[in-house]
């Protein structure tokens, strides 16, 4: 029979140490739970008439918009910084482009507002 020794033993506590340090937070499992559902609706949208109302480029850039925020999703799922600094580039762009479509208004900045909020909340955590 082998025994373990007092150093297995503590590089497993290390370990199982390290692994609950690096744990996803409640509050970033939850806003991307939330979130996925705000990227149906973005993926769906270029389906509807009124959004090719607006412009032949809107439906494209809809798309696009649903793919850079499921990266940022992925980003937040697995604790990383650059996912905030690319989700803060995508909201300023976006700002810019409802402003420039003239359809900006302050509540558009109230979902991106809050899920800033949580994340840079846990931003020392993250790697």
């Amino acid at each position: 029979m082998e025994e373990t020794t007092n150093k297995d033993q503590d590089s497993l506590l290390k370990s199982n140490n390290e692994s609950e340090a690096i744990k996803r937070p409640h509050a970033i499992t939850i806003i991307c739970a939330l979130y996925i559902f705000n990227v149906l609706g973005i993926i769906l949208a270029p389906f509807n008439d009124k959004a090719w109302s607006i412009g032949f480029w809107y439906p494209p850039y809809l798309c696009f918009s649903g793919v850079i925020i499921l990266i940022c999703i992925y980003g937040f799922w697995e604790m990383k910084k650059w996912s905030i600094i690319l989700y803060l580039s995508f909201i300023a762009v976006n700002q810019i482009v409802m402003h420039t479509m003239e359809l900006w208004t302050t509540a558009t900045l109230i979902i991106p507002g809050i899920i800033l909020l949580v994340v840079l909340s846990q931003y020392r955590k993250m790697t």
